[in-house]
């Protein structure tokens, strides 16, 4: 999120990944490239309440439980939430841990497809079909310094990080 790009414009580091939905912090200072497109998908675990339901469940059904929410942990930061349903939010700051808590059956949310196709083929995860609301793909995008030119092994790292799901990438990366 944004705690990423602080961390560029104070020269901490060299790139950061972020989606496009957050706010730049310093447009003038910092450059946004595509990296990736992730589908998303609107999971749970198989004895959260939601998993009996009927298929496709109405948002306001979603609105009577607890979504969890990654968002940016930063204090003064601008929260970017996409997808949000519910008025009942966990808010969490990475994919790792929404992903650890959704398959506690402690609530649902959105997740990249790619990191929950295991889960999905398993059954320690169902996907939740919604009615008459649609989920964008996230887009990520990787945030440099502007001008700054990356070392060969920035540069393959941004390869690798934009190759991994190759089902999911979106033409190569490019100067936005």
């Amino acid at each position: 999120m944004q705690g990423g790009e602080r961390l560029v414009l104070e020269g901490t580091c060299a790139l950061a990944v972020t989606i496009t939905d957050v706010p730049e912090l310093s447009p003038g200072t910092i450059e946004r490239q595509h990296l990736c497109e992730a589908q998303m998908v609107t999971v749970c675990a198989p004895s959260h309440p939601l998993a009996a339901m009927a298929r496709p469940i109405p948002r306001e059904e979603f609105g009577r439980h607890i979504q969890l929410v990654v968002t940016d942990n930063q204090p003064d930061a601008e929260k970017t939430q996409q997808g949000v349903a519910s008025e009942r939010q966990w808010w969490v700051n990475d994919l790792g841990a929404k992903h650890d808590l959704l398959r506690g059956s402690l609530c649902w949310g959105h997740m990249p497809r790619h990191m929950v196709e295991e889960d999905l083929a398993k059954g320690t995860l169902v996907e939740l079909q919604r009615r008459a609301w649609h989920m964008r793909p996230l887009t990520f995008m990787i945030s440099q310094r502007r001008g700054y030119s990356f070392f060969g092994c920035e540069t393959r790292l941004v390869e690798l990080l934009g190759n991994r799901h190759p089902s999911q990438r979106v033409g190569r990366a490019r100067s936005t």
